[in-house]
């Protein structure tokens, strides 16, 4: 005999397949609403297109021989995928490879790939075709070569597995796969169409070129990707002439989202209704540059000692809007060896004023201190540190921003306040570089030191050390590492701004309806 409750809790067959049936419609409609709108529920699918504003356009598609940093960012993440990634703190992460296992002695690496990799024209990107990439890479001196310099042999042990052997220990190998020097070609495919790189793409990453002309890049969704699927079908890469018609177009709703480089243009699309600013941690590293010459004043190490103290890097950095975090030595958060050394030179005008005063007065000759526009109010207050506080006859000289690039990069100067990409600005404090004529025997032993590691954590570790030598001996002032900025209409997500000079990666990019 049932109880009331085993009766109450039996529910009729009938009832299960009709909400069986509803539930189904109502899933059914949300997936075809989402097609519809260029949504995609789960990772790509939709048929939405979008525009992207951009001002660095790249000369040239070939990325294997053009070093520009804007084809970089429109291709690198989005075209091609290298074998590893940039993970947290500078780490290694895995991409096209899962997984990898180094000798002890640092002389061979196993790298296993993630199953099902396919190019954009879906044949398999396999350890054959990984093989063929990095060697075409060595012999034929693409962009980033040189970090597999010390490569000795590249090869395939299965179609999931390939391995790289060394003639001494690289610790940068991993890093450098996270580059150009990590990017997998379709080299067989590329050959049978004669290698025109320079018009079309042979990746494997999330889009594919489908067209170029003068002023724009137009990227579609790659449907043989191995991974999760673009969100957008289609994103148009338009080109500005500058900021201010980037700016412009942004207003003007043409664009679905932007990528100024200067805070400027940044505050001014944030102040218009129905956009969004965003930004990120750049690779750009803003700086006092300090001429180490034998003629330089600078020369001396208590000069360059006691102006870091008398400038006031921490209020600088909070005041500036371009910038995303106070820095005081060679290495920025992105790149493997930062350390924070804020608390080396902290501001301390008594502290400098009493150092210079084991100088003579007359000591010090008429300087200038060398900027362009951009960065005038700054060197203004810094040449007033300089005159006021140190009593160092400085004056400003104001150029274009072509002519403190390059006077900087000459050495033409004594001191300046520039902004560097910073990639690999950090070994001009190695090698004696005109850009600083900066020399110092111990960091270029530890410089030296970390290279000869075996192991990638080994060698990041020892350029922590390197970044507090070459700090301590205050081999320039820096102050702040730069923001990347991002816009976007309200309705649009998916971009994150770090790093977004350098790669901009789309795959998110979608909107809200």
């Amino acid at each position: 005999m049932h109880t009331r409750e085993s009766r109450d809790a039996r529910v009729a067959p009938w009832i299960v397949f009709a909400a069986i049936i509803a539930v189904a419609a109502i899933v059914a409609t949300f997936l075809f609403m989402r097609g519809r709108d260029g949504g995609a529920p789960w990772g790509g699918g939709g048929s939405s297109e979008l525009t992207v504003g951009l001002t660095d356009q790249p000369t040239s598609l070939d990325i294997r021989t053009n070093d520009e940093r804007g084809v970089e960012q429109a291709l690198v993440g989005n075209v091609y995928e290298t074998l590893l990634t940039e993970g947290d703190d500078a780490s290694v992460a895995a991409n096209l490879v899962a997984r990898w296992v180094p000798s002890t002695d640092g002389l061979h690496y196993s790298f296993i790939l993630h199953d099902g990799l396919t190019f954009a024209d879906g044949s398999a990107l396999d350890a054959s075709a990984v093989v063929a990439s990095l060697q075409r890479t060595i012999t034929d001196h693409h962009v980033g070569y040189e970090e597999l310099g010390d490569v000795a042999t590249v090869s395939n042990t299965s179609d999931s597995q390939f391995t790289i052997d060394l003639h001494k220990p690289n610790p940068r190998l991993l890093w450098a796969l996270t580059g150009r020097a990590g990017i997998v070609y379709n080299v067989a495919a590329a050959e049978r169409a004669g290698d025109d790189y320079a018009r079309h793409a042979y990746g494997s990453g999330p889009f594919d070129v489908a067209a170029t002309d003068g002023s724009s890049i137009t990227l579609t969704r790659n449907d043989h990707y191995w991974g999760r699927k673009a969100s957008a079908s289609r994103i148009r890469l338009a080109y500005y002439k500058d900021e201010a018609a980037l700016a412009d177009a942004a207003e003007a709703g043409s664009l679905d989202a932007a990528l100024p480089r200067e805070a400027a243009t940044a505050q001014r699309l944030a102040k218009h209704d129905g956009l969004r600013v965003d930004d990120g941690l750049a690779m750009r590293q803003t700086m006092l540059a300090l001429n180490n010459a034998q003629e330089s004043p600078f020369s001396d190490v208590q000069v360059r000692q006691l102006t870091r103290y008398a400038i006031d890097a921490a209020g600088i950095a909070k005041t500036q809007p371009e910038s995303a975090a106070q820095l005081s030595g060679p290495l920025g958060r992105l790149q493997p060896g930062y350390v924070d050394l804020d608390d080396l030179f902290p501001y301390d005008e008594a502290k400098a004023a009493s150092m210079r005063a084991y100088f003579p007065s007359a000591y010090f000759h008429e300087f200038t201190v060398l900027t362009d526009e951009t960065h005038r109010a700054v060197a203004e207050q810094i040449t007033a540190t300089f005159n006021d506080v140190l009593s160092m006859p400085a004056t400003l000289e104001v150029v274009d921003a072509d002519e403190l690039a390059k006077r900087v990069a000459d050495g033409d100067y004594v001191c300046a306040l520039v902004t560097l990409e910073g990639v690999d600005d950090y070994r001009r404090f190695v090698d004696g570089s005109p850009m600083f004529h900066y020399q110092n025997g111990e960091a270029q032993r530890v410089y030296e030191d970390a290279l000869a590691k075996t192991d990638y954590n080994g060698y990041r570790e020892r350029m922590r050390d390197f970044d507090r030598i070459v700090s301590q001996d205050a081999a320039s002032a820096w102050l702040y590492e730069n923001k990347d900025f991002v816009v976007a209409k309200s309705s649009v997500d998916g971009v994150d701004a770090e790093n977004s000079s350098w790669r901009l990666r789309l795959a998110d990019l979608s909107t809200r309806r």
